[in-house]
């Protein structure tokens, strides 16, 4: 069925009442189609199985609503969406105060309205510890239900400027309360898993790793003949993901190999551009895309030959497993979750702030090009990172909860 608006709860058709509740930290509005998309693409892939009724609580980021506004979207016959959103305040401080009780007001109240609706679901389903762990740490003390947490935040992880334990002591101390009250925690990566461990104790875990939409992201068959090889950087482009010292090294690599080119995807602070210009590269095969769709981020890669990331940190990019979906190789820097997907069958991976190496990653890659076999490259991510198999992944943790599949 087509994905369409209702204007109320009654008008939403649901195929099931035996559902999970999804409460997601971050997830897509109207407002920011891009903001925790990857806990999207999960909650479709555990749909295929298992009903699921999304309840996402906001703060109006614009700063112009007035009043709360709520959005219902059915999105197929498993997957409904409701987004409550609530005005912000103008002062710091009381919007501080006022966002958090807002938050579990409507929580509270929308929650109710589910469950009048399609009567209580089988299981909590957070993403993000704040605010979907928090959510379902309250809810599932109401309901006397268990709650289950997916997780992709890099506050665990030493070099985030967000770290945990730098953190004041109300956030750590909800953190834990969340953590411990889990029936299962659900990491995208092995080493997120460790890493959470080692600052609050031992967790059931099970990882399972990001979505990727397959129907978009796959190796194109034959390669696009072009006359430059060109690499491509998909991001934000912010400190995280050092695009200046990404830069820096592609120009000299590039003075070494003329015929090869840079895209730059995604939006760009103005002093990444100026770093670029002022390197000389705007006019010497570097190209800025700006924010671009989904699917647009699919047709760069499939025109590429290989993708490059130089991050300070990360727990698992989302586009490193989207380009191995597409046969591309990877450069990568070997911090958080990444050694886990990158070897040296499918990419080179490299210290953070190494320049050095990085560059004799840029030439390595270049030279032995033909040593990747881009077909299994493709394949081995597909069979790996699919709709269905994520959602095959999510769903054996359901049913080890008793909630049947």
């Amino acid at each position: 069925m087509a994905e369409k608006y209702c204007s109320k709860i009654e008008e939403v058709r649901f195929s099931s009442n035996r559902y999970v509740l999804v409460l997601p930290g971050w997830y897509p509005t109207l407002q920011d189609p891009f903001l925790g998309d990857f806990n999207q693409r999960q909650v479709k892939a555990a749909g295929l199985e298992t009903p699921q009724v999304v309840l996402y609580i906001v703060k109006d980021q614009s700063k112009t609503l007035t009043g709360i506004e709520t959005r219902y979207k059915q999105v197929t016959e498993n997957i409904v969406e409701i987004t409550v959103t609530y005005p912000a305040k103008k002062n710091k401080w009381i919007d501080i105060f006022h966002s958090n009780l807002s938050y579990i007001r409507l929580l509270y109240e929308y929650a109710e309205i589910v469950r009048k609706r399609w009567g209580k679901p089988a299981l909590i389903h957070s993403y993000i510890v704040m605010r979907g762990g928090l959510g379902g740490l309250l809810l599932g003390k109401r309901w006397k239900l268990p709650f289950i947490l997916s997780e992709h935040w890099t506050i665990y992880y030493p070099a985030d400027p967000g770290y945990l334990p730098k953190r004041n002591f109300l956030f750590n101390w909800a953190v834990k309360r969340v953590f411990n009250n889990l029936a299962c925690f659900l990491p995208v990566t092995n080493n997120l898993k460790q890493q959470v461990d080692r600052l609050i104790g031992p967790v059931p875990a099970t990882i399972v790793p990001n979505v990727v939409d397959t129907d978009l992201f796959f190796y194109p068959h034959p390669e696009p003949e072009e006359e430059n090889f060109q690499f491509i950087h998909v991001s934000t482009m912010t400190s995280q993901k050092n695009p200046q010292g990404l830069l820096r090294c592609f120009k000299r690599f590039q003075e070494l190999h003329p015929k090869t080119r840079l895209q730059m995807v995604g939006p760009y602070p103005r002093g990444v551009l100026d770093y670029a210009r002022s390197l000389g590269l705007i006019d010497r095969q570097v190209h800025f895309t700006g924010a671009v769709s989904y699917e647009r981020v699919a047709a760069c890669l499939k025109a590429s030959r290989a993708l490059v990331l130089f991050s300070r940190y990360e727990n698992l990019p989302c586009v490193i497993l989207e380009a191995l979906c597409c046969g591309l190789p990877v450069i990568s820097t070997a911090v958080g979750g990444i050694p886990e997907v990158i070897n040296n069958n499918n990419g080179i991976l490299v210290d953070s702030d190494d320049d050095e190496k990085l560059i004799m990653a840029f030439v390595k890659l270049y030279t032995t090009y033909n040593s990747f076999n881009r077909t299994e490259i493709a394949l081995k991510a597909t069979n790996a990172y699919s709709y269905k198999c994520i959602g095959s992944l999510i769903n054996t943790v359901y049913r080890s909860l008793n909630l049947p599949g």
